[in-house]
């Protein structure tokens, strides 16, 4: 069986949250999910320049209006509750923590200052040109940190994305939900026994 030796998260709905939605993203996904959503989220362009390559004649009262979108939205990006804890106990039994979602390029700067510090692995879609639930960005994780996908755990808040596709992958995945109930001592009914054993490691650290 695998041995867990590093825990990979999403960013919004698992390690981040907004306090205010103003969705500048909206016109694109409303024109088209797969081919608009693809180019946001894996190239890394401004929305202006998302807008000028993807739309047809932009305005630039409409372009103004979502960079404003964005730039509130982006204000309002804060940690969910129980990640500094949650981070700390991971770091403590000496396991590495990545990071790895589909998110929009201007997006990425604004997460990562309010993360903890002391991540191993940064991969957002559009560094790499692939989102989730393709096999190829699990394993860019597991490249990065320097192990073998099947001993990455990762956990997010999207089914396919961030449950099925990785375990398609080869890794191990949780609902962040399951990953809090575990870490809290309320074992996952869903983990299998090697991953509740992660868990018992984990809760065995000394907290100080």
């Amino acid at each position: 069986m695998p041995k867990i030796r590093a825990v990979c998260f999403d960013c919004f709905g698992t390690t981040v949250d907004l306090t205010e939605r103003r969705k500048p993203y909206r016109r694109f996904i409303e024109g088209g999910y797969d081919s608009l959503s693809k180019a946001m989220l894996t190239n890394p362009f401004s929305i202006r320049e998302l807008a000028h390559k993807t739309l047809d004649k932009p305005t630039e009262a409409m372009i103004v209006d979502w960079e404003t979108d964005l730039e509130a939205e982006l204000a309002t990006i804060q940690l969910r509750p129980g990640i500094p804890a949650m981070w700390n106990a991971i770091k403590r039994a000496g396991l590495k923590i990545a990071i790895c979602s589909n998110l929009p390029f201007p997006y990425a700067q604004s997460v990562l200052e309010v993360l903890p510090d002391q991540f191993d692995a940064w991969v957002l879609s559009h560094r790499y040109g692939v989102m989730k639930p393709h096999k190829k960005i699990y394993r860019i994780v597991a490249s990065q940190l320097h192990l073998p996908v099947s001993q990455v755990l990762f956990v997010g808040s999207r089914l396919e994305a961030d449950v099925s596709g990785p375990i398609a992958a080869g890794a191990s995945a949780l609902p962040i939900g399951e990953f809090e109930a575990s870490l809290s001592s309320h074992p996952s009914i869903y983990a299998p026994r090697y991953i509740s054993k992660f868990f018992e490691r984990l809760s065995a650290v000394d907290p100080a």
